[in-house]
């Protein structure tokens, strides 16, 4: 009799174990609105970066952000790490009503764009500061887009990473030197070329914006706040765990920056900026690091006239 029983135990669980193999991730979506993926709007444009580190970092990846991208309902998501360009191709294909946009600037950590064509029309994309490696070890992605017959300029940047928070100014090589000469010269780029223009600047800037001035590599663009404005800067001057970016060291690096052609439009929109939990989707932060990436998206909300 017991050795009957033990024999039904183990073919039962022999047939969990089997079932449960090969199957993809399960989203399981919380209860609580503060951990909802619905970011946008029917009447906002909305805007995500997001850095999906080595993309695909798992072969559930391509699956799960098929489930979680249009829950999101972005208008534009500007993502960084891009490894594979095929696969991104693949992901664009499985979402409705979006289509892609990746650069060949470089062969590895793409920068790359995906956009809802019920809402978004793209004019024309080109890179910028093309062969400058030194402070863009990825050249800025520019995306030129109309949105209820308004345009914008969104420029996608992946910053130097590292460094030991010093900005060496006599090593023209310095982590910290080469974000400072990036944000110099996107500062310089926009205002000598989209002076008047409705310009967005994001992405993985790989640093901190609420920092002092001696070590703040954003000071080109934080010494002109009647020009500039980070919609992050709220999240960077007070993080937790909950409203940082990157939770691994409870820090905001992935930014987003308005001109002051902007500023009207996020007020007008309740001045909305924030991270998108996602990990609360695919079992919290340990699965999240092992299925998606290690940054969590942040968006930002623009009202249209």
């Amino acid at each position: 009799m017991h050795r009957r029983y033990y024999s039904l135990l183990l073919l039962l669980l022999l047939v969990l174990f089997i079932s449960s193999c090969g199957e993809n991730q399960k989203l399981t979506p919380p209860e609580g609105d503060d951990t909802e993926l619905l970011f946008g709007t029917d009447t906002t444009l909305d805007i995500v970066t997001w850095n999906l580190k080595t993309f695909p970092l798992n072969a559930n990846t391509v699956g799960l952000l098929s489930e979680i991208i249009p829950q999101l309902k972005a208008d534009v998501i500007a993502f960084q790490e891009v490894m594979d360009y095929t696969q991104f191709q693949a992901l664009a294909e499985m979402l409705p009503h979006y289509q892609a946009r990746i650069y060949t600037a470089t062969s590895s950590y793409r920068l790359a764009y995906l956009y809802d064509t019920r809402t978004i029309t793209v004019n024309d994309e080109y890179t910028i500061y093309n062969g400058d490696s030194n402070p863009f070890p990825r050249p800025p992605y520019v995306l030129d887009i109309t949105f209820a017959n308004q345009n914008y300029f969104i420029i996608n940047n992946h910053f130097k990473a590292l460094g030991d928070n010093y900005i060496d100014t006599q090593d023209p090589w310095d982590e910290e030197m080469r974000r400072l000469l990036a944000s110099d010269k996107l500062e310089r780029y926009i205002r000598e070329n989209l002076g008047t223009e409705r310009v967005i600047m994001l992405g993985d800037l790989n640093d901190q914006i609420q920092e002092p001035e001696a070590t703040n590599v954003f000071m080109p663009f934080l010494n002109r706040p009647d020009e500039y404005s980070f919609a992050t800067m709220p999240i960077a001057m007070n993080p937790t765990p909950n409203t940082v970016s990157y939770p691994s060291y409870n820090s905001i690096l992935d930014h987003i920056l308005i001109t002051d052609e902007l500023y009207a439009d996020f007020s007008l929109a309740g001045n909305i900026c924030r991270v998108i939990r996602v990990e609360n989707h695919v079992g919290g932060l340990s699965a999240y690091y092992q299925l998606i990436s290690d940054h969590r998206p942040v968006g930002i909300r623009l009202q249209a006239y």
